[in-house]
């Protein structure tokens, strides 16, 4: 084989590699404690060999409890690729009615310090952008997170 064919090679098997790359992913953190987030909601990604969305009810989030002072920060952890986090925020523990709070991180932003959470139950549905050479998509999940004072 030549080396402008074994190049050709080694190229088309990293293509074929990028068609099965993972959705990227966002954790959350409040007051050092890791908070569990949902299954991924409905998303959409295009690029690599195929595009494809998929839409869902809103995800469910199993409760955690967290003890914070406010004002809350909420610390999101992503990979580079993650270009984009919108976040809504509800009291209680479904999407009832208006957000009491929106907010977007973008770049490399991955805090945000909250005036509006106190204590009590927060339903957030998290919304995350990436772009990666190979494709770019975003995806929904969800936190239930109840914080009480330290």
């Amino acid at each position: 084989m030549s080396g402008r064919a074994g190049f050709i090679a080694v190229l088309l098997l990293v293509a074929l590699a990028s068609c099965s790359l993972p959705r990227p992913t966002v954790g959350l953190a409040i007051g050092g404690t890791t908070v569990t987030g949902s299954r991924e909601g409905s998303f959409c990604q295009t690029g690599g060999c195929s595009s494809q969305c998929g839409d869902g009810p809103a995800p469910v989030a199993p409760l955690t409890s967290v003890r914070a002072a406010a004002p809350v920060r909420l610390d999101f952890s992503a990979g580079p690729e993650v270009n984009q986090i919108h976040a809504n925020v509800w009291k209680g523990e479904t999407m009832s009615g208006q957000p009491l709070e929106t907010f977007e991180l973008r770049g490399t932003e991955r805090s945000y310090t909250s005036q509006r959470i106190g204590d009590g139950r927060y339903y957030l549905l998290v919304s995350v952008g990436w772009s990666r050479i190979t494709d770019h998509g975003d995806m929904s999940l969800a936190f239930l997170v109840e914080v009480a004072p330290p």
